[in-house]
């Protein structure tokens, strides 16, 4: 469990409209509160946007059941620095994507076999502390996928569900996340698991449907083999993101970049990867019934010309999201 973050256990209602609006929320640090205005939050700009956004949801022709609770809507307004239109656009894409890719957006259970085996080879977890900037650091050794015992799916899950544990809380919707990936000792049959296709799609939904404050993300020990694809996959993603990536060609220029004290021992830092591990999975058992409380979340899929999934060049002036350009908020 990563210190200075607030986790809420509660499980939330998937109505649409429910008798009565969930406002409850963790209270933040003035640290925090700082970043937040940084944003364009302030207490009634926070207070209207959750309202419009409840409003547009209640109104949307094709959302079936979605949350309304405010820590859910904060991430999506705060992602996008309160420009309605781009939160309402990324939320109707989250909705989508989690519809259309049932695979890789439900069941986030810790208690599945296959998820829980990779989580305990130390796969991935998150650092002990947020770094200087109070983000969230994520930690990836790819050399655990083994293409061997788990499938492709199984990893791609297990990043979707630390961002469903850690969006949407206080801090990290504010401050945002870091990301660090391990290549060394890679298994080349990942290359055979995934199509282009799928990198496609999925890097779609890094542009379109994150709804996250992405700050970083660093590649150490990267193989020859995995940089075409790592190019592939760049040439994909947003310039933003693309701005935002940094390869190191050792683990010292890492430490260069990033206080080492926060990395896992075995990369330099203080706590053994075990323990992390170990520390994550119970949060992640804690976290569980909310976890599975998204699979309740759907949208109704249409083939629509204009709609932002299948058109992200559409005009935003049609479809549901252009009814509600008046409340656009500057």
């Amino acid at each position: 469990m990563t210190e200075g973050v607030g986790f809420n256990y509660k499980v939330p209602s998937a109505d649409k409209v429910p008798e009565i609006y969930d406002d409850a929320m963790l209270e933040m640090s003035d640290f925090f509160q700082n970043i937040a205005k940084e944003l364009g939050e302030d207490e009634f700009i926070r207070e209207q946007s959750i309202q419009q956004l409840r409003e547009w949801i209640a109104k949307h022709p094709h959302i079936k059941r979605c949350r309304t609770d405010a820590p859910f809507l904060l991430r999506f307004l705060r992602a996008k620095k309160y420009s309605f239109i781009n939160a309402a656009k990324t939320l109707e894409s989250f909705l989508t994507a989690r519809t259309k890719h049932r695979q890789w957006f439900n069941n986030f259970d810790i208690d599945d076999p296959a998820l829980a085996d990779l989580v305990d080879t130390s796969y991935l977890f998150p650092l002990p502390r947020l770094d200087s900037k109070g983000r969230v650091v994520f930690f990836i050794c790819s050399s655990k996928f083994n293409p061997a015992k788990h499938t492709i799916i199984s990893p791609i899950q297990l990043i979707h569900m630390m961002g469903e544990i850690y969006y949407e809380t206080q801090e990290i919707s504010c401050a945002g996340c870091v990301w660090i990936f391990d290549m060394e000792k890679t298994d080349k049959r990942v290359l055979g698991m995934i199509t282009v296709q799928d990198i496609r799609t999925l890097t779609d939904l890094v542009n379109t449907a994150a709804a996250a404050r992405i700050k970083e993300l660093h590649f150490i020990n990267t193989p020859a083999v995995f940089r075409t694809i790592a190019n592939l996959i760049l040439q994909l993603m947003s310039e933003k993101i693309r701005s935002r990536v940094f390869c190191h060609p050792s683990l010292e220029d890492l430490h260069s970049k990033m206080d080492k004290s926060l990395l896992p021992k075995e990369f330099g830092g203080e706590l053994p990867m075990a323990e992390l591990t170990a520390n994550y999975k119970k949060l992640c058992r804690k976290m569980r019934p909310r976890l599975l409380a998204m699979n309740d979340m759907e949208i109704e899929l249409v083939d629509n010309p204009n709609d932002i999934w299948t058109n992200y060049s559409g005009r935003l002036e049609d479809g549901a999201i252009g009814s509600f350009r008046k409340l656009q908020v500057d």
